[in-house]
């Protein structure tokens, strides 16, 4: 009898042993599954919000050649151009609704970045999970890409030119932009529109150079995966 309630005791104590191990085992299975789903859905999301941004950008490029397109148009002609000439220049290449003259000169474009999944990828460091170090890298370097200050609008230029006509909308008294521009348009503004379209030329180089670095990430993820 008390072999036979050694070997009982030895046996509970082994299946007691077994099952907590089991049970180890399937809360880390289930772990595991867990984790691995949320990383699947954090790239499918994350490739998502990366084609987003290659959008904006293209949309950007666009949006910025038909500014540099009107500007190039309007100091070309600079001594002889009027306010009428401007907007109907800005409507055969419209990048946006406005018929606001002082709107027309000095908007400026920039990019809103998407980077939610992007910032929850390198805050969670599942980033050191990706085996390609080169993808590792542009991946990181992505969110330096959407949050770059040149892709921000040009406010001081912007500011600048609606000063101008502010400053000659109270000298004249007068809210008609159109009448302002063509009496006292001169080498301040000029300038003005020189720098905001030199701005916007360099814009336009980054963003090229963007569109194309995120088509090779959002391609290499697209073929192999994230992770």
């Amino acid at each position: 009898d008390f072999i036979f309630m050694k070997n009982e005791y030895l046996f509970n104590a082994i299946a007691i042993f077994i099952s907590i191990v089991g049970s180890f085992g399937v809360e880390r299975l289930i772990e595991y599954r867990k984790e691995q789903n949320e990383i699947e859905i954090l790239e499918t999301n994350l490739l998502d919000e990366l084609e987003q941004n290659y959008y904006s950008l293209l949309s950007l490029k666009g949006t910025l050649n038909s500014v540099i397109e009107v500007s190039d148009s309007i100091t070309s002609n600079w001594e002889n151009i009027n306010s009428a000439e401007v907007k109907a220049i800005h409507s055969n290449t419209l990048y946006d609704i406005t018929e606001r003259i002082e709107y027309i000169l000095s908007s400026s474009y920039g990019l809103t970045p998407r980077n939610m999944y992007l910032n929850s990828l390198i805050n969670s460091g599942l980033i050191l999970k990706i085996k390609n170090s080169t993808l590792r890298n542009q991946i990181e370097s992505v969110n330096l890409l959407v949050s770059g200050g040149y892709m921000k609008s040009n406010e001081v230029i912007e500011n600048n030119i609606k000063d101008w006509f502010i400053k000659y909308s109270k000298k004249e008294e007068s809210l008609n932009y159109e009448l302002l521009f063509d009496k006292y348009k001169d080498f301040e503004l000029y300038q003005f529109l020189t720098l905001r379209r030199r701005n916007e030329v360099y814009k336009l180089s980054a963003v090229n150079g963007n569109i194309k670095f995120l088509e090779e990430i959002i391609n290499e993820i697209k073929a192999n995966g994230l992770f």
